[in-house]
């Protein structure tokens, strides 16, 4: 499997979240995720596709690159759609620059450890910084629901 083949984003997301092993069904709601953009917002599709590649090495190559991929894919998400997506994903949802402020986000990331905390921080600033290099178009999401 070429997970370095990034000529077709969306197709090299899918095949990165297929290969990954992780908790709580992520790679199912990646895929839902993903299959929802596809219907309803091909350029914002795009872009987060985009942001999941420009983070997915992580910042330094040496640390785990899932949370920062899945921040990446997320991260043009409403607080609505994240809200949907992301209800058992609560490390991803709080990497979202839409619920940077909610309240129940933000009580969870008050107990998390300090080194998750940490990396976190380091997260919603990647994401918020790439997320707002994107045109109003890619980053505004269609009138469908989840």
């Amino acid at each position: 499997m070429n997970h370095r083949d990034t000529s077709n984003l969306p197709n090299w997301a899918r095949r990165v979240n297929g290969a990954w092993l992780v908790r709580g069904g992520l790679n199912a709601t990646t895929e839902a995720w993903l299959s929802h953009l596809e219907r309803t917002d091909g350029p914002r599709l795009q872009a987060s596709c985009e942001i999941a590649r420009a983070l997915s090495r992580g910042p330094d190559h040496i640390h785990d690159p899932k949370p920062w991929f899945y921040a990446g894919l997320f991260s043009l998400a409403t607080a609505d759609e994240a809200r949907h997506y992301l209800t058992t994903h609560h490390f991803t949802a709080a990497a979202i620059p839409a619920l940077a402020h909610d309240d129940a986000v933000n009580h969870w990331v008050a107990a998390l450890s300090p080194t998750s905390r940490e990396l976190l921080a380091r997260l919603r600033e990647a994401v918020s910084e790439l997320a707002a290099q994107y045109p109003p178009s890619a980053a505004t999401p269609s009138q469908e629901s989840p």
